[in-house]
């Protein structure tokens, strides 16, 4: 089992977790309520998002919430209406204002009163604890339906 480090002086892990969770949860809320400008700030200026399911990795704020704004106009176009939902939040270290987390990411798409799974997801982020708040640094998602190779 992985150990929570803890190198700052007087966090509290409660809290710590609490902290990170209701990030997730305004993170995710304004992303599928269709914001990808709130999403974006929610990434360091030079944030990256890596993924499994994509060619390249999308870095920095401006690239983030163009990417975002396709997503969200394709899935408009389509009908759909897409939940992500965090979950098993697990936080892996933290020292000197950087925090690793871990967790579940099922992503739920609804097409004419009709919901199902998207895919099943594992998110792995870097979070920096700034004056704003937690940013994202580096998130990697890994589909479960994409397997690598070796």
């Amino acid at each position: 089992m992985t150990q929570i480090v803890i190198s700052e002086a007087g966090v509290d892990r409660a809290a710590l977790h609490c902290q990170i969770e209701q990030f997730y949860a305004a993170q995710m809320q304004v992303l599928d309520g269709g914001d990808a400008a709130s999403w974006a700030v929610t990434f360091a200026e030079d944030g990256v998002f890596t993924s499994n399911g994509m060619p390249d990795p999308v870095v920095g704020r401006a690239a983030l919430e163009s990417a975002a704004v396709d997503t969200i106009a394709r899935l408009n176009g389509q009908g759909i209406t897409r939940r992500h939902f965090v979950s098993n939040v697990r936080i892996e270290s933290i020292s000197d204002g950087v925090v690793q987390v871990a967790s579940y990411v099922p992503v739920i798409d609804t097409v004419d009163g009709v919901a199902s799974l998207r895919t099943s997801t594992v998110m792995r982020d870097q979070l920096v604890r700034s004056e704003a708040g937690w940013l994202i640094r580096h998130r990697t998602v890994t589909r479960d339906d994409l397997r690598s190779e070796g």
